[in-house]
């Protein structure tokens, strides 16, 4: 009959609404679980959250702290046998910029000590020349070899284990240690990489100091 035609396609009607409010039910809370968009991308769930929360006493969550635990336990006793450390990385990173620093403090150091050396020789020259008679004057004190050898150091074509026997012997003019000072004169030909003649303009630099200079200062 037709009323009952008609409570049936009610029904059917009222099923489907509430199908659909499930539904929609079911995606507003899927959406809550699921969470927004985070800065990174991501998209945080509340799901394990929640399933952590209920199984927090279940024997599973026991196991896996276990077998966790097991896995501590073992990387604590390779590394107790020196099979693994934490510092072997850092280590490993970290020397390159150690010895990277240190040859830039070394290159620095040499480059100071060649300025300072050719300052000295320079000024030690200029007095030479102002204390010595023409006839008496060493003719490698005045030549083009000894402003070649001014040149190199000024340039840095010397060698850094030269400009540390010069610094050597400049301090020790600086401490007025004579004896020391005519000892490394006589080592310096065999010890130094320089060319013969730049040797000799050095040793009769460094002579002056012994024969005429420090005398007279240790006599005032």
């Amino acid at each position: 009959s037709f009323e009952s035609a008609e409570e049936e396609y009610q029904g059917q009607m009222k099923r489907k609404r509430i199908r659909r409010k499930k539904q929609k039910n079911s995606l507003q809370n899927s959406n809550n679980l699921h969470g927004e968009q985070t800065e990174s991308g991501m998209q945080e769930t509340l799901v394990p959250d929640n399933l952590q929360l209920q199984q927090i006493g279940s024997p599973k969550i026991s196991k896996n702290k276990k077998r966790k635990m097991k896995k501590k336990r073992q990387k604590e006793k390779m590394r107790a046998a020196g099979l693994v450390t934490k510092t072997t990385g850092v280590d490993f990173t970290y020397q390159p910029n150690k010895n990277n620093r240190e040859e830039a403090a070394g290159l620095k150091d040499i480059d100071e000590k060649a300025d300072s050396i050719l300052d000295f020789l320079q000024a030690t020259q200029q007095i030479y020349f102002a204390d010595n008679k023409s006839e008496g004057m060493d003719s490698a004190v005045n030549s083009a070899t000894a402003q070649e050898l001014l040149q190199c150091l000024e340039s840095r074509t010397i060698s850094s284990s030269d400009v540390t026997l010069l610094h050597q012997l400049k301090s020790l003019v600086l401490l007025q240690d004579i004896e020391r000072l005519k000892d490394a004169l006589k080592q310096f030909p065999e010890q130094s990489m320089m060319p013969p003649d730049h040797i000799k303009i050095v040793t009769s630099l460094f002579h002056y100091w012994i024969t005429d200079i420090l005398p007279v200062k240790n006599r005032k």
